[in-house]
Protein backbone atom coordinates (compact mmCIF):
# COMPACT_ATOMS: atom_id res chain seq x y z
CA UNK A 1 0.00 0.00 0.00
CA UNK A 2 1.32 3.44 -0.51
CA UNK A 3 1.68 5.53 1.86
CA UNK A 4 2.35 9.35 1.22
CA UNK A 5 4.14 11.95 3.50
CA UNK A 6 3.38 15.26 4.13
CA UNK A 7 6.46 17.27 1.93
CA UNK A 8 8.04 19.80 3.58
CA UNK A 9 11.01 20.61 1.92
CA UNK A 10 11.61 24.21 1.34
CA UNK A 11 11.18 25.40 -2.61
CA UNK A 12 11.35 28.73 -2.78
CA UNK A 13 12.35 29.17 -6.44
CA UNK A 14 9.97 26.90 -7.50
CA UNK A 15 7.14 28.65 -5.30
CA UNK A 16 7.96 31.62 -6.95
CA UNK A 17 7.85 30.45 -10.32
CA UNK A 18 4.64 28.89 -9.78
CA UNK A 19 3.25 32.46 -8.59
CA UNK A 20 4.46 33.78 -12.06
CA UNK A 21 2.75 31.00 -13.56
CA UNK A 22 -0.34 31.60 -12.06
CA UNK A 23 -0.38 35.32 -13.45
CA UNK A 24 -0.51 34.29 -16.96
CA UNK A 25 -2.79 31.54 -16.48
CA UNK A 26 -5.76 31.28 -18.81
CA UNK A 27 -8.14 28.74 -17.66
CA UNK A 28 -8.35 26.27 -20.39
CA UNK A 29 -11.13 25.96 -23.40
CA UNK A 30 -14.14 23.26 -22.11
CA UNK A 31 -14.05 21.45 -25.65
CA UNK A 32 -16.29 18.16 -24.64
CA UNK A 33 -19.34 18.03 -23.56
CA UNK A 34 -20.51 15.53 -20.69
CA UNK A 35 -23.92 14.87 -19.13
CA UNK A 36 -22.99 17.27 -15.81
CA UNK A 37 -21.85 19.94 -18.18
CA UNK A 38 -18.88 20.95 -20.61
CA UNK A 39 -15.59 20.47 -19.60
CA UNK A 40 -11.84 20.56 -20.42
CA UNK A 41 -10.28 17.47 -21.76
CA UNK A 42 -6.04 16.41 -20.82
CA UNK A 43 -4.85 17.60 -23.79
CA UNK A 44 -6.41 21.05 -23.55
CA UNK A 45 -5.41 21.79 -19.46
CA UNK A 46 -1.91 20.32 -20.54
CA UNK A 47 -1.92 22.84 -23.52
CA UNK A 48 -2.91 25.66 -21.16
CA UNK A 49 -0.26 25.05 -18.80
CA UNK A 50 2.08 24.96 -20.72
CA UNK A 51 1.40 27.79 -22.50
CA UNK A 52 1.51 29.60 -19.12
CA UNK A 53 5.06 28.04 -18.47
CA UNK A 54 5.94 29.50 -21.74
CA UNK A 55 4.49 32.92 -21.26
CA UNK A 56 5.83 33.81 -18.01
CA UNK A 57 9.25 32.05 -18.76
CA UNK A 58 9.15 30.30 -15.42
CA UNK A 59 11.56 27.76 -15.94
CA UNK A 60 9.42 25.21 -14.82
CA UNK A 61 8.60 21.73 -16.37
CA UNK A 62 6.55 18.63 -15.26
CA UNK A 63 5.84 15.08 -15.98
CA UNK A 64 2.84 12.44 -14.68
CA UNK A 65 3.95 8.83 -13.47
CA UNK A 66 2.03 6.60 -11.99
CA UNK A 67 2.21 4.05 -9.17
CA UNK A 68 1.01 0.46 -8.01
CA UNK A 69 -0.67 0.15 -4.89
CA UNK A 70 -1.76 -3.01 -3.39
CA UNK A 71 -5.02 -1.39 -1.32
CA UNK A 72 -5.05 -3.31 2.44
CA UNK A 73 -8.83 -4.09 1.82
CA UNK A 74 -8.26 -7.83 0.33
CA UNK A 75 -5.56 -6.52 -1.66
CA UNK A 76 -6.80 -5.33 -4.45
CA UNK A 77 -4.52 -3.60 -7.23
CA UNK A 78 -5.05 -0.41 -7.89
CA UNK A 79 -2.86 2.66 -9.28
CA UNK A 80 -2.09 5.92 -8.18
CA UNK A 81 -1.05 8.90 -10.46
CA UNK A 82 1.69 11.25 -9.48
CA UNK A 83 2.57 14.59 -10.39
CA UNK A 84 6.16 16.05 -10.48
CA UNK A 85 6.71 20.15 -11.08
CA UNK A 86 10.56 20.61 -11.67
CA UNK A 87 12.75 23.99 -11.82
CA UNK A 88 15.61 25.04 -13.26
CA UNK A 89 17.14 25.84 -10.17
CA UNK A 90 16.73 21.69 -9.34
CA UNK A 91 14.28 22.06 -6.83
CA UNK A 92 10.86 19.97 -7.25
CA UNK A 93 8.02 19.04 -5.92
CA UNK A 94 5.87 15.74 -6.29
CA UNK A 95 2.50 15.74 -5.82
CA UNK A 96 -0.18 12.69 -5.37
CA UNK A 97 -3.28 12.86 -7.02
CA UNK A 98 -6.21 10.28 -7.79
CA UNK A 99 -5.90 6.74 -7.64
CA UNK A 100 -8.13 4.26 -9.85
CA UNK A 101 -8.35 0.31 -10.00
CA UNK A 102 -6.54 -1.93 -12.21
CA UNK A 103 -8.59 -3.30 -15.22
CA UNK A 104 -7.63 -5.72 -17.51
CA UNK A 105 -9.39 -4.64 -20.28
CA UNK A 106 -7.03 -1.92 -21.92
CA UNK A 107 -10.08 0.28 -22.79
CA UNK A 108 -11.37 1.07 -20.05
CA UNK A 109 -7.83 1.31 -17.96
CA UNK A 110 -6.90 3.94 -20.16
CA UNK A 111 -9.88 6.09 -19.57
CA UNK A 112 -9.55 5.00 -16.04
CA UNK A 113 -6.11 5.93 -16.15
CA UNK A 114 -6.95 9.50 -18.26
CA UNK A 115 -9.69 10.62 -15.95
CA UNK A 116 -7.23 10.30 -13.18
CA UNK A 117 -4.33 11.92 -15.08
CA UNK A 118 -6.99 14.93 -15.86
CA UNK A 119 -7.87 15.68 -12.24
CA UNK A 120 -4.68 15.61 -11.07
CA UNK A 121 -3.30 17.57 -12.95
CA UNK A 122 -5.80 20.35 -12.08
CA UNK A 123 -5.14 19.56 -8.44
CA UNK A 124 -1.65 20.45 -9.20
CA UNK A 125 -1.85 23.96 -10.82
CA UNK A 126 -4.99 24.85 -9.93
CA UNK A 127 -6.94 24.09 -12.65
CA UNK A 128 -11.06 24.51 -13.03
CA UNK A 129 -11.67 22.42 -15.66
CA UNK A 130 -15.32 21.70 -15.30
CA UNK A 131 -18.46 23.86 -15.56
CA UNK A 132 -19.67 21.62 -12.18
CA UNK A 133 -17.63 20.65 -9.87
CA UNK A 134 -16.56 16.59 -10.12
CA UNK A 135 -18.46 16.00 -7.07
CA UNK A 136 -21.66 15.48 -8.85
CA UNK A 137 -19.80 13.48 -11.44
CA UNK A 138 -18.44 11.15 -9.01
CA UNK A 139 -21.96 10.79 -7.53
CA UNK A 140 -23.50 10.03 -11.02
CA UNK A 141 -20.74 7.56 -11.59
CA UNK A 142 -21.58 5.72 -8.17
CA UNK A 143 -25.02 6.38 -8.62
CA UNK A 144 -24.40 4.44 -12.01
CA UNK A 145 -22.12 1.52 -10.59
CA UNK A 146 -24.38 0.89 -7.51
CA UNK A 147 -27.25 0.07 -9.91
CA UNK A 148 -24.93 -1.78 -12.32
CA UNK A 149 -23.90 -3.85 -9.23
CA UNK A 150 -27.98 -4.53 -8.00
CA UNK A 151 -28.50 -6.02 -11.31
CA UNK A 152 -25.44 -8.01 -11.56
CA UNK A 153 -26.10 -9.68 -8.38
CA UNK A 154 -30.10 -10.65 -9.25
CA UNK A 155 -29.14 -12.63 -12.29
CA UNK A 156 -26.14 -13.96 -11.18
CA UNK A 157 -28.42 -15.55 -8.12
CA UNK A 158 -30.82 -16.29 -11.01
CA UNK A 159 -28.24 -18.25 -12.58
CA UNK A 160 -27.22 -20.03 -9.76
CA UNK A 161 -31.03 -21.16 -8.99
CA UNK A 162 -31.67 -22.34 -12.32
CA UNK A 163 -28.17 -23.87 -12.45
CA UNK A 164 -29.59 -26.27 -9.64
CA UNK A 165 -32.14 -27.27 -12.32
CA UNK A 166 -29.60 -28.36 -14.66
CA UNK A 167 -27.31 -31.11 -15.27
CA UNK A 168 -23.59 -30.76 -14.89
CA UNK A 169 -22.67 -31.42 -18.65
CA UNK A 170 -25.31 -28.62 -19.28
CA UNK A 171 -24.17 -25.73 -16.85
CA UNK A 172 -20.87 -26.76 -18.62
CA UNK A 173 -21.75 -26.33 -22.25
CA UNK A 174 -23.72 -23.00 -21.00
CA UNK A 175 -20.05 -21.99 -19.69
CA UNK A 176 -18.33 -22.45 -22.96
CA UNK A 177 -19.85 -18.57 -23.64
CA UNK A 178 -17.36 -17.72 -20.77
CA UNK A 179 -13.29 -16.85 -20.62
CA UNK A 180 -13.56 -18.41 -17.53
CA UNK A 181 -15.83 -21.14 -17.17
CA UNK A 182 -15.09 -22.29 -13.86
CA UNK A 183 -16.38 -19.15 -11.84
CA UNK A 184 -19.12 -19.45 -9.74
CA UNK A 185 -22.42 -16.60 -11.15
CA UNK A 186 -21.63 -14.88 -7.97
CA UNK A 187 -18.01 -13.77 -9.12
CA UNK A 188 -18.76 -13.28 -13.08
CA UNK A 189 -18.56 -9.44 -13.71
CA UNK A 190 -21.64 -7.41 -15.37
CA UNK A 191 -20.61 -8.51 -19.06
CA UNK A 192 -20.28 -12.09 -18.09
CA UNK A 193 -23.45 -12.91 -15.90
CA UNK A 194 -25.59 -10.99 -18.81
CA UNK A 195 -23.60 -13.13 -21.33
CA UNK A 196 -24.04 -16.45 -19.29
CA UNK A 197 -28.04 -15.39 -19.24
CA UNK A 198 -28.08 -14.81 -22.55
CA UNK A 199 -27.08 -18.48 -22.84
CA UNK A 200 -28.83 -20.03 -20.79
CA UNK A 201 -32.57 -18.24 -21.40
CA UNK A 202 -31.79 -19.69 -25.19
CA UNK A 203 -31.33 -23.03 -23.60
CA UNK A 204 -34.23 -22.64 -22.22
CA UNK A 205 -36.66 -21.63 -25.40
CA UNK A 206 -34.73 -24.91 -26.94
CA UNK A 207 -36.38 -26.88 -24.31
CA UNK A 208 -39.07 -25.27 -24.62
CA UNK A 209 -38.91 -24.14 -21.04
CA UNK A 210 -38.88 -20.20 -21.29
CA UNK A 211 -41.96 -18.57 -19.87
CA UNK A 212 -42.36 -15.05 -21.52
CA UNK A 213 -42.90 -12.79 -18.76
Amino acid sequence: MITQELNTEQTPELNKALYETAKVFVQPVKNKEAHYGKYADLSAIDSAIRKAIKKADSGLSFYQGILDNQTANGGKDSCKIYTTIRHISGESLTIYGDSFPRDAKMQTQGANETYAKRTSLCLAFGVVADDDDDGQAVALLDDYKAKQEEARERVAKWITSEFMNLKKDEIDKLRLVLKHKDKKPADLTYAEVFQLAGALNFYKLQQGQFEEK
